[in-house]
């Protein structure tokens, strides 16, 4: 007998005619989720059934191999569903609550943290332009103060204080002009949203720790929780970076520099996101290159681990990136000679100018 499985039931037939079947539930959210069990390579409870009353059932879907079928090249014969009392419209509408959940299965913890990250870069740059325009408005009543603190402490001090009189700091003397009372208040509130954007961009950031640190420990224990969100983030998954090689590792955040050289043969990139990892932007510009390299090489081997052992494996990782960082210092200690001829970086042509 053949086994046949529609989406509207499953059928034992013999010579093309139904001997037995076990209809779905005229429902659409029923039937989506035995076309979802179906996708998912997995035996329905009907199949098992009327496999159970044979002795002897071909099938023509590989996915009824592991229930006891045997796979035939038969073509299976047309079964109308409307013959059965099911509609078109029923199809449709099971259709679009299967599609409604394969969405919602697939928006997951990675999803969030892309959002994230996204949101912190904007939340960092409207800080910024807030902070420089703060500082230019201020500084029309008193420019001295900005060269006394930080950032942070700029802001807090307008905010609390306003008038440069009532400053715990202010100086002898300033030539910044008088201020009214109402540019105080106006300044004072400007100062406030500064400062509250500065607390949002904090509470972002310490979900995105959170949430790398529950995704990815081993590569956020041995860069940092910040660069391994963006490594995750610019590769897609935690799963996308564990199978990548170390080679597109140490260039991610820089595809637009690599596109650059392969279209004009300018010089390739040696580092993309890596850059902001102390041990590379404190590191002299000739031993970038290999320093990104070591630290892409044991960001690979972390990535594996977070992605399929849940092995923690940072700290030995962290230990061999000191060494071969240490060996790099050690052969490249000095300044490679430049060859004689060779034309500085910025009169250098590319391939297209040359070859014009």
């Amino acid at each position: 007998m053949l086994l046949l499985t529609t989406w509207f039931g499953s059928f034992l037939l013999d010579e093309g005619k139904v001997v037995e079947r076990r209809l779905f539930p005229k429902e659409a959210g029923a039937l989506a989720e035995r076309l979802a069990l179906a996708e998912d390579w997995k035996v329905l409870p009907e199949e098992r059934e009327l496999m159970s009353l044979a002795d002897d059932v071909f099938v023509v879907e590989p996915r009824l191999e592991r229930a006891g079928g045997n796979l035939t090249r038969e073509r299976a014969p047309f079964l109308d569903p409307e013959a059965f009392g099911y509609g078109r419209d029923l199809l449709h509408d099971a259709m679009v609550q299967l599609a409604k959940g394969r969405l919602r299965k697939a928006i997951g913890p990675e999803d969030h943290l892309r959002q994230a990250v996204g949101a912190l870069d904007e939340i960092q740059e409207q800080e910024n332009a807030m902070v420089e325009r703060l500082r230019e408005w201020y500084g029309l009543h008193f420019p001295e103060l900005a060269p006394m603190v930080d950032a942070g402490t700029y802001v807090d001090l307008i905010a609390l204080h306003g008038r440069r009189e009532r400053m715990p700091i202010a100086p002898k003397q300033s030539v910044g002009a008088e201020l009214e009372d109402r540019d105080e208040e106006e300044l004072k509130a400007f100062a406030g949203l500064a400062k509250h954007v500065a607390g949002q961009r904090k509470s972002v950031e310490a979900y995105v720790e959170r949430s790398i640190r529950e995704l990815a420990p081993n590569v956020a224990e041995l860069t940092s929780p910040i660069i391994a969100a963006r490594l995750v983030t610019l590769a897609g998954s935690v799963e996308d970076l564990a199978r990548a090689p170390a080679g597109t590792v140490q260039l991610l955040g820089a595809e637009r520099a690599l596109f650059r050289h392969l279209r004009t043969g300018s010089r390739p990139p040696k580092h993309g996101v890596l850059f902001q990892h102390p041990l590379v932007h404190r590191a002299p510009t000739w031993q970038r290159g290999a320093i990104a390299r070591a630290l892409a090489g044991r960001i690979a081997m972390a990535a594996r681990a977070d992605a399929y052992t849940k092995r923690r494996i940072a700290p030995d990782l962290l230990r061999s990136l000191e060494s071969a960082v240490s060996e790099i210092r050690r052969r490249k200690s000095k300044r490679p000679a430049r060859p004689t001829g060779y034309p500085p970086r910025n009169k250098r042509r590319s391939r297209r100018g040359r070859r014009q």
